[in-house]
């Protein structure tokens, strides 16, 4: 137990420098024709605040980019887009080869744009709801583009897709966001929604104090009891300090082929204080580590997450909000209380933690419930720091 402790202290020690250790990437875009420099190449970190242009030479770079793992979109009009995953720690000049696309003729793209039919409409207002969210933020955000999209029905099926990166600006977070979609489907009959894509998040300047302190405390606030704020919390070792708990849920079916959740005895228990006026305290099991990690493959500064059956993540100081709980049937294992849960499913044998909180692969955990449900409207970068400030005025 002794040492144990001891090597919590020193990997705690070790992140904190880690954290700091900022880079910076350089690279060139080339044509895949001519190998000619393309000025004026979209360049970026998805799902950071890392993007760029670049130059007449063809060249970019981003500065202070934190370290971890990250996919690296390069776009061009009339060339295909490329996307690659790097380690931003590893120093060395990038070179990347775009090709041009197949339906270019005289430099100019062809495409055919589709034309909306009488449930365009409602197709985007299903889409903008299960897209930016439900949420308080949700309000404060726009889709300044919705023209690009394009949907197609099947059953109760909503599928969409997007000419063009979507726009979105979030003045309940203070982002831009430019985010090119891959793939989105929304099932009604089974409320299963899954989307994909590259966000990249471009700061806006607030036009005066209260803003910027609004955004400030916004931020802070979406970020605590997030996936991220998990992800960090896991990456350190320190979920119970942070207001998680874990608990290990397996499913069986009953006589009638039902499917039943049921929560395993704890290792341990945790006390927590109340979020409702009826008790002062709550006691909730909790699993151990072992139950969430691969033990064999994890290290001290690469997690690796490997579970069956699923595993219920309680974030144990906020509520869930007034929007959520009014959209939710009764809670599948029955709870009361007004805690944040969410149930995560393994779709991928493993998947490592960053230090930024990211899991990767990015779609190699499956969210049902509370984390389900904050969508883009609540997204931060993951390069957020919760100690930052906003200072930058119009």
């Amino acid at each position: 137990m002794i040492f144990k402790a001891v090597l919590t202290i020193f990997c705690t020690l070790l992140l904190t420098q880690f954290n700091w250790a900022q880079t910076t990437i350089r690279g060139q875009v080339q044509n895949g024709n001519n190998q000619e420099a393309l000025p004026f190449a979209n360049v970026f970190l998805s799902g950071t605040t890392k993007g760029t242009m670049t130059d007449q030479n063809g060249s970019f770079t981003l500065l202070n980019v934190p370290p971890g793992k990250f996919d690296l979109i390069v776009s061009y009009v009339g060339f295909a887009t490329l996307k690659t995953t790097i380690q931003t720690q590893q120093q060395k000049q990038y070179r990347f080869i775009l090709k041009p696309l197949a339906n270019q003729l005289d430099g100019i793209i062809i495409t055919a744009r589709r034309r909306r039919d009488a449930d365009w409409a409602k197709q985007l207002s299903l889409f903008t709801e299960f897209f930016i969210g439900r949420s308080q933020n949700a309000r404060y955000c726009q889709l300044l583009n919705p023209q690009v999209l394009s949907f197609s029905q099947r059953g109760d099926t909503l599928r969409a897709s997007a000419q063009e990166p979507l726009l979105v600006e979030n003045r309940a977070l203070g982002y831009r966001i430019k985010f090119r979609l891959e793939h989105f489907a929304y099932t009604d009959l089974s409320a299963l929604l899954s989307y994909q894509g590259d966000p990249v998040f471009e700061p806006l300047a607030p036009t005066n104090e209260p803003e910027a302190k609004r955004w400030q405390a916004n931020r802070q606030r979406a970020y605590l009891g997030s996936i991220m704020h998990f992800g960090r919390a896991l990456y350190r070792r320190q979920l119970a300090q942070e207001g998680f708990v874990i608990q290990k849920v397996i499913e069986r079916k009953n006589r009638k082929g039902e499917i039943r959740l049921i929560g395993v005895p704890g290792d341990t228990t945790v006390s927590v204080k109340s979020l409702t006026e009826s008790k002062r305290w709550v006691f909730l099991p909790m699993a151990a580590y072992k139950h969430l990690l691969d033990t064999v493959q994890s290290t001290a500064l690469q997690p690796v997450v490997a579970f069956t059956d699923l595993i219920q993540v309680i974030y144990t100081k906020e509520k869930e909000p007034y929007e959520y709980q009014r959209m939710q049937r009764s809670s599948p294992l029955g709870s009361s209380n007004a805690f944040q849960k969410t149930l995560m499913r393994m779709l991928e044998s493993n998947v490592t933690v960053e230090a930024n909180g990211q899991f990767w692969p990015p779609r190699g955990i499956r969210n049902q419930g509370y984390w389900a449900w904050e969508l883009m409207a609540d997204e931060l970068p993951f390069d957020y720091d919760p100690e930052e400030g906003i200072t930058s005025l119009k």
